[in-house]
């Protein structure tokens, strides 16, 4: 009972990672206490509230329990709480779902076709998902038809197809796998179809990773075959995984494959993925795999990150090596990158700064306006302050138009922001 209880929290968490996955963004913390539904289809969050009040001077947090709170028995029948919904203590919740585990098939499927499945609490959506998980541990074909047919809103279908998946991969990796590709008419054109395979593989390669990259070749399509790939490198934690993966993965002869496993190992643990690239020959390959650990290992270190990559370049790359790192930093933090290029030694600074200045340009014009008495060459400084002007442009025109009045050579932008506008109507 406990570890079905526990592979029903693992779906959760597993729903709430395939929405991050999707989305590519970061999920935010609310102020309030809340139950967060991951939409993982379009990239937006619910956040169904509970709000709760601070204590009052002399007031403990248990003084804040509802009054009747003690007075609620501790069990609950499913049948009494689709009556009316009342608010549910934590104990009862428990009992709940306990309950729940322990239903057949039919009574599951007979409940999830009655309920009103309008999810507007979260103790409707903890249930909801409740019994779609054990239809899933019964029945996974008939919970995603169940689920797919739900009248529900788009958003909540998607959390619940991904859990239905999710839970099928958990038990049977394999079995999951075949209905996904036997079934692509049921899965082709969702949202969240990418997700799938990532769910699969994932569990496939916690069971053997051989067998999961064999049956890659499955998949018909890239992008599928690229979410499959995240999902077995997700699994990977030691240095002895990532090298025989890498071992695997070099078979394909696919660099950008490559590329991907090494930024995930970057992640993971940068100083393992360093002592193994010290251990590599020296020639092209070794180049390109050296920009594929900075440019994961400058987002976790910036400054730590760009004096590993210089640290291994050679005489004639050096410059342009310096260069890279620190327009690369200076795209989200440029007073970093100006601080780490203005220390180092045996380059042309100058020039550095003025590649810092462009790759900052757009994201942080203000700091560039800021840094222009930097720049010594006047066509170099023309041209960035172009890039300046155009930046602060697609905010505000008027920022615009005083940035151009304020600036030392303003007759000569003034002449290039008129051309390249002459050039655009031209064109248009």
């Amino acid at each position: 009972m406990i570890k079905w209880i526990g592979l029903w929290l693992c779906s959760l968490c597993l729903v709430f990672a395939a929405g991050y996955y999707a989305n590519d963004k970061r999920p935010t913390v609310p102020s309030e206490a809340s139950v967060h539904i991951t939409n993982v289809g379009d990239g937006k969050d619910e956040h169904v509230s509970q709000e709760a009040l601070p204590p009052q001077q002399g007031e403990t947090k248990r003084d804040q329990l509802p009054k009747d709170s003690a007075s609620k028995p501790d069990e609950i029948s499913l049948k009494a709480w689709l009556s009316d919904k009342p608010k549910l203590s934590l104990k009862q919740i428990g009992a709940l779902i306990i309950s729940i585990s322990t239903m057949g098939e039919q009574a599951i499927i007979d409940t999830l076709s009655s309920i009103d499945t309008s999810i507007s609490d979260p103790d409707a959506a903890m249930i909801l998902s409740t019994m779609v998980s054990r239809l899933v541990e019964l029945n996974p074909e008939k919970a995603w038809d169940l689920v797919d047919n739900m009248n529900i809103n788009l958003e909540t279908k998607q959390q619940f197809r991904v859990s239905v998946i999710a839970n099928w991969a958990n038990q049977s990796p394999s079995k999951a796998l075949d209905w996904y590709i036997n079934n692509t008419s049921l899965t082709s054109g969702r949202l969240e179809n990418n997700i799938y395979p990532l769910l699969i593989f994932r569990e496939m390669a916690s069971e053997d990773i051989d067998s999961a990259f064999q049956s890659i070749a499955l998949l018909e399509s890239e992008n599928l075959k690229s979410a499959a790939y995240s999902g077995i490198f997700s699994i990977l934690e030691t240095s002895e995984q990532f090298r025989d993966t890498l071992t695997l993965v070099k078979r394909s002869d696919d660099k950008r494959l490559e590329t991907n496993l090494i930024s995930v190992w970057v992640r993971k643990d940068v100083e393992s993925t360093k002592a193994w690239f010290d251990t590599l020959d020296d020639n092209e390959r070794k180049n390109e795999i050296k920009r594929a650990v900075f440019d994961s290992y400058v987002n976790q270190s910036p400054s730590e990150a760009a004096s590993w990559f210089v640290e291994h370049s050679s005489s004639e790359n050096y410059q342009s090596d310096v260069e890279h790192a620190a327009r690369t930093i200076a795209y989200f933090e440029p007073d970093t990158a100006l601080s780490w290029a203005q220390r180092q030694t045996n380059i042309d600074t100058k020039q550095a700064v003025v590649t810092l200045l462009q790759g900052a340009v757009y994201r942080s014009p203000q700091f560039v306006e800021q840094n222009l008495d930097l720049v010594v060459d006047r066509d170099a400084k023309i041209n960035i302050a172009h890039s300046v002007y155009s930046a602060y442009g697609y905010k505000s025109d008027q920022r615009a138009r005083d940035f151009l009045n304020g600036f030392e050579y303003k007759s000569e932008l003034a002449k290039r922001i008129n051309k390249m506008e002459s050039n655009l109507k031209r064109v248009n």
